[in-house]
């Protein structure tokens, strides 16, 4: 059982906007830097389906803000070929040990940076069959840790769309796998109401922040978008290393 003290709340609540407001403005690393926040309070075990839960109203939130940049054929495209493997992913999840989750938080993150320097060295191109085949990987790691978005970026982005169509299109995607999850977690019992009841409070939060996290997106270049996500990246590899060897 859930048991925080009133500080503490305030202080996830604080958190989540100013996460929220990462968020939008970057379409990544604001969920998964929640749940890193998070995982020093309750665990990450715990921490990732409370984070599942609040990231429906983060993405949500961001699917509406931009719904009118958002590639919807290519979100389509992704969800059908990554839903599956999110759900088989999500149940791997509940079998698997807190210091195993931060290993796989931590080489997933580490991969995502290889993966964007090459996709940006040789100017890739996604075709809707390679777009297909990303997204069935991507949804196995989805399943697993908070922040997938980052294995898959390199392929939104080779089919040329620019940073507000990005942020569109990721977050109609994380919505409905995040919802997929959602009902893995639920049925494995994994987690309490106390944390549904947490995850609705911080995913809240999120809101005002991802509203804000757009005008600044609005002001933001697409190479200045690129090297806050490279430098998240590095910040979260280095957190989830400290707590698989600290767990």
């Amino acid at each position: 059982m859930l048991e925080l003290s009133h500080l503490t709340i305030g202080i996830l609540i604080v958190a989540a906007f100013l996460t929220g407001l990462l968020h939008g403005a970057v379409g990544l690393a604001g969920g998964v830097l929640m749940a890193a926040i998070l995982a020093h309070f309750v665990g990450l075990k715990v921490a990732v389906p409370i984070m599942t839960c609040a990231l429906l109203f983060s993405h949500g939130s961001r699917m509406v803000f931009f719904r009118r940049d958002t590639q919807w054929r290519t979100a389509a495209v992704v969800l059908i070929f990554g839903l599956p493997t999110v759900v088989f992913g999500a149940w791997i999840f509940t079998r698997i040990s807190e210091t195993v989750i931060a290993l796989v938080f931590a080489i997933f993150l580490f991969s995502s940076l290889p993966v964007k320097r090459w996709a940006k060295a040789h100017r890739l191109k996604t075709t809707t069959p390679v777009l297909a085949a990303a997204s069935s990987v991507w949804g196995i790691l989805a399943g697993n840790v908070i922040g997938p978005g980052f294995f898959l970026t390199p392929f939104l982005q080779g089919t040329g769309m620019n940073r507000l169509a990005f942020v569109g299109t990721m977050a109609t995607i994380t919505l409905a796998m995040n919802a997929a999850k959602l009902l893995v977690f639920s049925a494995g019992q994994i987690i309490e109401p106390e944390g549904y009841a947490l995850g609705v409070v911080i995913g809240a939060a999120t809101i005002p922040g991802n509203w804000l996290g757009k005008r600044i997106l609005h002001h933001m270049t697409d190479g200045h978008h690129g090297w806050v996500i490279d430098l998240f990246t590095v910040l979260l590899i280095i957190n989830f290393l400290y707590i698989a060897l600290s767990s």
